[in-house]
């Protein structure tokens, strides 16, 4: 079993879909989040190859601007604690069903794969799952800071393509959340991307190799 490192630079986000930009409705306060459940995206310009049956780590600096890991990991923190243990487990188990791996709370928040949120529809899937119009506007404030504060990025992934017989190369493919949010404290866009992804294929088609790692910001 042998080991590769790849680092590269210039790294392009292929997104599937364009976010939903969310007006605010007329008379309504100042709050408004739209959320484009974007599913999964191609990370395209990386040059590697990880022969078969050895592992990889793959270096990356993106040409976009995207949350840390470390601020998806407090939002999703932050998120949980607002849930009942019921709805936690139920997380639990669709994160095992679902390719947006760290960003299982929001898919699951806001609808699966494909999805959008508009205005209304963040807030009544959030007050249906119990939160309080206190906790939404703390939970859209934390997500509001962090957006304002996004810079660019690099990954930081290991392959593992030990089970494989193949080699594999070419794009890495990524669940990617993004959107627009907007409070009384400003408006910003926001993009997430999963710690987890396929190198060489997208999931489930084969052809790839399982990968995860980090979201790691460059500013």
């Amino acid at each position: 079993m042998t080991s590769i490192q790849i680092t590269a630079t210039g790294v392009k986000l292929l997104d599937p879909f364009v976010p939903v930009i969310a007006t605010l409705p007329t008379g309504e306060a100042k709050e408004s989040y739209s959320i484009s459940v974007s599913g999964m995206g191609q990370l395209t310009g990386i040059s590697y190859t990880v022969p078969a049956h050895t592992t990889g780590k793959i270096k990356a600096q993106l040409q976009i601007s995207a949350l840390s890991s470390q601020d998806v990991k407090d939002l999703n923190t932050l998120a949980l604690g607002m849930l009942d243990a019921s709805y936690r487990e139920e997380i639990n188990e669709y994160e095992k069903t679902t390719a947006s791996a760290n960003l299982s709370v929001w898919t699951w928040f806001f609808g699966g794969g494909g999805a959008s949120a508009s205005y209304e529809k963040t807030k009544q899937e959030m007050r249906s799952k119990g939160l309080t119009d206190q906790q939404i506007t703390m939970l859209m404030d934390a997500f509001l800071e962090r957006a304002k504060n996004m810079s660019t990025v690099e990954i930081e992934f290991y392959v593992n393509n030990q089970s494989n017989d193949y080699a594999v190369s070419g794009d890495v493919y990524l669940y990617t959340v993004s959107g627009t949010i907007s409070t009384e404290k400003g408006t910003s866009q926001y993009r997430m991307l999963a710690d987890q992804a396929a190198a060489g294929g997208p999931p489930p088609a084969g052809g790839g190799a399982p990968s995860s790692g980090k979201i790691i910001p460059l500013n």
